[in-house]
């Protein structure tokens, strides 16, 4: 009986549940604290990365209108030689190129070596600087790549003589003859030949590249390259066009009609994969530039110039070219003959002289004051790092020809040819319209930019 009433007063007996309510309280209250204050932490440390991105991305933006200011400078230089025929020919392009190539650091290193001047200059620039972070800005020169724009079709610039009966050649076949690239130095003939130069060095190698490329068909990536950029229409004429289409259709995928504007567009193409694309990434670009700059030829862009050149042939000349102890500089056209003609002997000097105009008909020039350039900005804040990586062009103002043809009369563009019996005037003395211009490079423009 004990134990009932001992049991019953237990559990009418209330008290202490007040307690138990409080610490249950407690506990549920230090949760509550515990994930409020783990979220502050996690939201001030989200705002603290935000800010300090944003800080990077200011700096390495701060870098790239740098760079440009730098290729503006660059480009008043270049000018102001090219308008004054002493100074054109007392400039050397090394000297005007100086005014872009040096990388700039921020903050300024300075060697164990420097002068107390220098260090002195340097830490009043750092103290009287805005910037806060580190910065890091480079320029390169990537005017030595075929541009494969010139593949394109375009419509609106072909006008036909309807009397001479001319037709556009828009057939994309190419010619498979290993010498082929000795008479015909057309964007698609070099792609080819290169494309298919470094796919069978790659299949002496790779035996696995082998096996997924046996049956590469070389002309089906061409004429889909070549069908997705030109005009609607403009290759309805070629006998390979409707297989090109049909593999547009499988993707599905619209091709653009238009001239390709980022080398990632090479990725949408049928056939063309990471593989084939890695392969000519160094030689071939999309963008608006045709000067290959001797000072900055690859091996397989050399061989594509010289194709009679043997492989130790062309190691010879970066031996040369880029010998630590003597480097050479190679300023213009005649330079480089004379190190194929008169040195090496890699051919005749009439045969040099063929060979680049080929070149020139297809509208490839050369020389080595570069116009297109990759810009690399980075901006670094604590642990945030911004890389922008932009593509600039300085257009050039092509010469303007204010004299006509041999044999015609008039001011371009009212030439005309002489009357039975009439004479040729005398030459008028006057520099600005019987003279050709030189050459002058516009503003820079940012024609691409691409966030690491």
């Amino acid at each position: 009986m004990n134990f009932k009433r001992d049991l019953s007063f237990i559990l009418k007996n209330e008290g202490g549940v007040a307690l138990m309510m409080i610490m249950a309280a407690i506990i549920l209250l230090m949760a509550i604290y515990g994930e409020f204050t783990f979220e502050s932490k996690i939201s001030r440390i989200k705002a603290t990365n935000i800010l300090d991105r944003s800080q990077a991305k200011l700096l390495a933006e701060s870098g790239l209108q740098l760079a440009v200011t730098r290729l503006r400078l660059y480009k008043e230089a270049y000018n102001k030689v090219q308008g004054n025929a002493n100074a054109k020919n007392a400039v050397p392009s090394q000297l005007l190129n100086q005014l872009w190539e040096v990388p700039f650091i921020y903050p300024i290193p300075v060697g164990g070596n420097a002068t107390r001047a220098f260090k002195d200059t340097v830490e009043k620039f750092e103290a009287e600087s805005l910037l806060d972070g580190q910065m890091s800005v480079s320029i390169q020169n990537i005017s030595n790549r075929l541009n494969l724009n010139m593949l394109r079709i375009d419509m609106t610039k072909y006008n036909p003589d309807p009397e001479a009966n001319e037709t556009q050649d828009t057939s994309s076949i190419i010619n498979t003859a290993d010498n082929a690239i000795l008479t015909d130095v057309s964007v698609d003939q070099s792609l080819y030949f290169l494309l298919k130069r470094l796919v069978d060095e790659k299949k002496e190698t790779n035996e696995s590249f082998e096996d997924r490329y046996s049956n590469l068909n070389y002309q089906e990536l061409l004429t889909s390259l070549k069908y997705y950029m030109s005009d609607f229409g403009s290759m309805a004429q070629d006998p390979l066009s409707g297989e090109a289409e049909s593999n547009f259709q499988a993707i599905p995928l619209t091709p653009k009609f238009g001239p390709l504007s980022s080398a990632s567009e090479l990725y949408a193409i049928p056939g063309w994969n990471d593989e084939l694309i890695e392969l000519i990434q160094n030689e071939f670009s999309v963008y608006p530039s045709t000067q290959i700059d001797f000072n900055k030829l690859t091996a397989n862009m050399l061989k594509i110039l010289i194709p009679s050149a043997t492989d130790d042939d062309v190691k010879e000349f970066f031996l040369w070219r880029d010998d630590p102890e003597k480097p050479q500089f190679i300023n213009s056209k005649e330079d480089f003959k004379k190190y194929i003609v008169n040195q090496e002997r890699l051919m005749s000097d009439t045969d040099f002289d063929a060979r680049m105009t080929l070149f020139e008909n297809k509208g490839i020039t050369f020389g080595s004051n570069p116009n297109l350039f990759k810009v690399v900005s980075q901006g670094t804040y604590n642990r945030s790092n911004y890389t922008l990586v932009a593509y600039v062009v300085l257009p050039k103002n092509e010469p303007v020809v204010t004299k006509c043809p041999e044999g015609q009369i008039g001011t371009p563009p009212n030439c005309r040819l002489l009357n039975p019996g009439e004479e040729v005037p005398p030459p008028v003395n006057n520099n600005n319209n019987t003279t050709d211009k030189n050459s002058q490079l516009l503003e820079p423009r940012i024609i691409e930019i691409q966030i690491n």
